[in-house]
């Protein structure tokens, strides 16, 4: 660490398991997050081992810079097959930069804790032909969440997302809308934990896109004191996905559909009942209703901790 000029240097291994879909942004190491529960229901994963570089910079108080440069490879747990420019892939081997920018416009600078909005921005090239790289694509990652206090001592969040990606690329590397509902028959045997930004009733693997977007408002009631230890707080939530993808026909031995449609869902939570655990109730509707009542219903706990 180079303290004059806030800079940051870093290499780094990995051989773990990595969510199909999902996005990671550079910038997120830097701040602490809470366990995401959702992560307990996925299904669809690859592996990776990857072997990369990072130099991290911090302009001002406000905007931090990450820049890394990785060489990864990729090997899908499941049945599929990836049809390339220049043929079927299994496997593949990726060779990727990514440069990404947070901006925090009332960072405070004591705690180094982040005020909101917090907004992100982030850029991903895949190269051809670099160290046996297989597969050329890029991607814009976009995100920003706010918050807003009222003077009754609610709290409104707002959080959007979005992405666009081009080129040659596989199903590991596509979007999906962060969904939390496990592929069973029953509303009870689909009871599980809530997820902090997730979709709660959309079926895992249900839907992948190439650009995407989705928005989330939160509305947080301020907390009813029934006694000092019992303070449960009732949230309002409404979830909405944009997206589309192209080229279905290169994604082997997986079926999935398209968000062009627009999906909606709304519900609300019951935080805090018991030792941090409550309930949540989501209602899906819109272009993407489902015939059978029961479909259309998530209902999970919730956990919730407080430091």
């Amino acid at each position: 660490m180079a303290e004059k000029s806030n800079t940051w240097v870093s290499v780094s291994y990995t051989d773990d398991l990595q969510e199909t879909g999902s996005t990671k942004f550079l910038t997120d190491k830097r701040f602490f997050q809470f366990f995401e529960p959702r992560l307990l229901n996925i299904d669809l994963f690859h592996k990776i081992i990857s072997k990369s570089i990072a130099v991290e910079h911090r302009i001002s108080e406000s905007v931090s810079t990450q820049s890394e440069f990785a060489v990864s490879a990729i090997q899908p747990t499941y049945n599929y097959s990836y049809v390339s420019d220049e043929g079927i892939l299994n496997a593949f081997d990726l060779s990727t930069a990514k440069f990404a920018v947070q901006y925090n416009p009332l960072m405070d600078s004591e705690s180094n804790k982040s005020e909101f909005p917090i907004i992100t921005l982030q850029y991903t090239k895949s190269f051809t032909d670099v160290f046996k790289s297989d597969l050329s694509f890029s991607k814009i990652d976009f995100r920003t969440i706010h918050q807003i206090s009222h003077k009754n001592k609610n709290i409104s969040e707002i959080t959007l997302v979005g992405g666009v990606a081009s080129g040659d690329i596989p199903l590991t590397h596509l979007y999906h809308a962060y969904p939390n509902n496990i592929t069973k028959e029953t509303i009870m045997q689909r009871f599980s934990v809530a997820g902090i930004n997730s979709f709660e009733t959309m079926f895992f693997n249900e839907f992948f896109s190439d650009k995407f977007t989705t928005f989330q408002l939160k509305h947080f009631i301020k907390p009813f004191h029934f006694t000092e230890r019992f303070k449960p707080q009732l949230v309002l939530i409404t979830r909405y996905a944009l997206g589309d993808v192209n080229h279905t026909e290169k994604h082997q031995n997986v079926t999935f559909g398209s968000l062009e449609k627009g999906y909606t869902e709304s519900g609300f939570e019951i935080n805090k009942l018991v030792f941090g655990f409550g309930l949540s109730f989501t209602y899906r509707y819109g272009a993407y209703h489902l015939p059978e009542f029961g479909d259309n219903v998530a209902f999970k706990f919730t956990f919730n901790l407080t430091l």
